[in-house]
């Protein structure tokens, strides 16, 4: 009998009955398929979302009861029944400038968030469109190379405004007619 021997049942993959083994990734330790590639069943080990509070309301979806969980992006409201029902509550988006994309020309730009949690503007067209910007764009021709959108920054206590063409990023101060609007 070897001191080493393992106490634990061996536990089987739903999909093709195979031995499930502990392995390592990102998120931490999961159990996945022996039988990977061809069977890619994985069972997380560790709970991903901290439960901070039981609320009221009810789960549109499936007539459970929601709780506020703490993420790996930050707080969210979400079924209890997870993972069995994967319903949350998504903030609704600000009344956004409808910018028309200058890459594509068909579609709008829309805020998003990048996985650093920055927040960053692109094409609502992506991945066919890949138009992006680290600022919020401001619909506003370029003297210089005539671009529809610039940027504002603040340079010693003045605002001025560069242009969104990388190619180009002509700083130039506002005109007249627009500093009184």
């Amino acid at each position: 009998m070897s001191l080493f021997k393992s106490t634990k049942q061996t536990e089987y993959c739903p999909q093709c009955h195979s031995a499930l083994q502990i392995k390592r990734g990102k998120q931490g330790l999961f159990l996945g398929c022996s039988a990977y590639p061809e069977c890619d069943y994985l069972k997380p080990l560790q709970q991903h979302n901290h439960v901070i509070k039981e609320l009221t309301e009810i789960c549109p979806e499936c007539g459970a009861l929601l709780q506020l969980k703490q993420g790996n992006f930050g707080i969210f409201i979400g079924c209890s029944q997870y993972p069995e029902c994967h319903f949350t509550v998504h903030d609704e988006p600000e009344t956004q400038d409808n910018i028309v994309c200058p890459e594509c020309k068909t579609h709008q730009l829309v805020e998003r968030v990048g996985r650093s949690g920055k927040h960053f503007y692109g094409c609502s067209n992506y991945p066919h469109c890949k138009f992006t910007l680290a600022s919020k764009p401001i619909e506003m021709a370029c003297p210089k190379c005539h671009y529809p959108l610039a940027i504002q920054k603040k340079i010693r206590g003045k605002f001025i405004w560069q242009c969104a063409n990388r190619t180009c990023q002509h700083l130039h101060e506002q005109e007249s007619n627009q500093e009184k609007a």
